[in-house]
């Protein structure tokens, strides 16, 4: 018996993207009643898995390139070569070629929102200031004329269940929650350094530069301060700053940036620092967010230098996970005090921050729309 063709496609997220490939393709994969195919962004190397998940890395273009306007196209031109039941999207890039094929072909469609792309062209800093109303405000039309044709979205986070209209009464939340390759293992921490890491999307947004800026002010009171930034930078201006605040540092050591680095290299630093960083300044297009690697570091039991965030602030308390702060006026004697006499992980985190809870959710939810 063929089994039922699900295909996932992106335009800018990897072919092995931690929640389009590990979480939501693995795990969909595994019931064995589906063949997944992914469709996204080149990577220097594939992952292996099985028959039932095919990758296809047909992009491989600079963000602001011709290519990436051309994108649609040879997404679409995949789905004629694949011809699959349900297509799971998770950009607004992809809208229109998407339900053009469903009109066509007959296909369910799921957006799966990870971001609010209206608040990040608006209040972001990729775009000139100039046309971002213009850009958000197209982006946002697309998602409320297509509506009729999605027939499920995914929502990334419980905030987008406020922030967004377009998707009422047709929605689930699935969050991105860490999702270990096996058994959780035991971190491997050097008492004699001490390692911060920033790790993921590396950009003003995120608060890259928050991170260096502390560290620096740390390294100046103990010179066994490390910081490992690991991730991909997007932006060419950003990366170029960010080469340059590296720079005669050698106590900062910078980890992708021009490209992307596989999840589990960035799993393994998380088991090996001593602190993560979460320090995104205030900005509209990230307020509501809760950052994956927020999970990540509770699963690995990884303390966390916090910027001041009431709903991230809350989620760490009852493990004693953080040590909050703002970034912008920190006194950096007093938290490296803390950073050595603080007892954290009191409390353990469970299951409520892995991503077994948002599986199930998940595979309930294709079946509902299969069947």
């Amino acid at each position: 018996m063929s089994k039922t063709k699900i295909v996932l496609a992106s335009v800018l997220k990897p072919i092995n993207d931690t929640r389009m490939y590990e979480k939501i393709g693995i795990s969909l994969s595994q019931t064995k009643k589906y063949e997944i195919n992914i469709i996204g962004f080149w990577v220097k190397k594939k992952p292996k898995f099985n028959s039932s998940l095919k990758l296809f890395p047909v992009f491989k273009f600079e963000r602001l390139t011709f290519g990436r306007l051309l994108a649609p196209i040879t997404c679409f031109k995949k789905y004629l070569q694949v011809n699959p039941q349900l297509i799971i999207i998770n950009t607004h890039e992809l809208l229109i070629v998407t339900v053009a094929y469903k009109i066509i072909f007959g296909s369910k469609i799921v957006y799966d929102v990870q971001e609010n792309y209206y608040r990040n062209i608006l209040f972001g800093s990729n775009f000139p200031g100039i046309i971002r109303p213009l850009l958000a405000g197209y982006v946002r039309l697309k998602e409320w004329m297509t509506r009729p044709w999605i027939d499920h979205y995914l929502l990334a986070e419980r905030a987008y269940q406020e922030e967004f209209h377009f998707t009422r009464g047709k929605y689930t939340v699935i969050e991105n929650k860490y999702k270990p390759a096996t058994r959780i293992s035991a971190p491997v921490r050097s008492p004699k350094k001490m390692t911060l890491l920033f790790s993921g999307t590396l950009s003003e947004t995120t608060g890259v530069f928050e991170a260096i800026r502390l560290s620096k002010k740390l390294y100046q009171l103990d010179d066994t301060i490390r910081l490992i930034i690991i991730g991909f930078c997007a932006h060419t201006g950003t990366r170029r700053k960010l080469k340059m605040e590296v720079q005669g540092h050698p106590f900062i050591e910078l980890i992708g940036g021009d490209y992307m680095v596989p999840h589990n290299e960035i799993v393994d630093y998380i088991q090996r620092s001593n602190f993560g960083i979460i320090s995104y300044p205030k900005n509209k297009s990230t307020v509501n967010a809760i950052p994956t690697k927020l999970y990540e570091y509770l699963a690995l039991q990884l303390p966390i230098l916090l910027q001041h965030h009431r709903g991230w602030e809350s989620i760490c308390a009852s493990y004693k996970a953080c040590l909050a702060m703002n970034f912008d006026t920190v006194n950096e004697r007093v938290i490296l005090e803390k950073m050595k006499t603080t007892t954290f992980y009191t409390q353990v985190p469970k299951e409520e921050v892995l991503w077994g809870f948002e599986e199930k959710k998940l595979i309930q939810l294709m079946d509902f729309l299969l069947t």
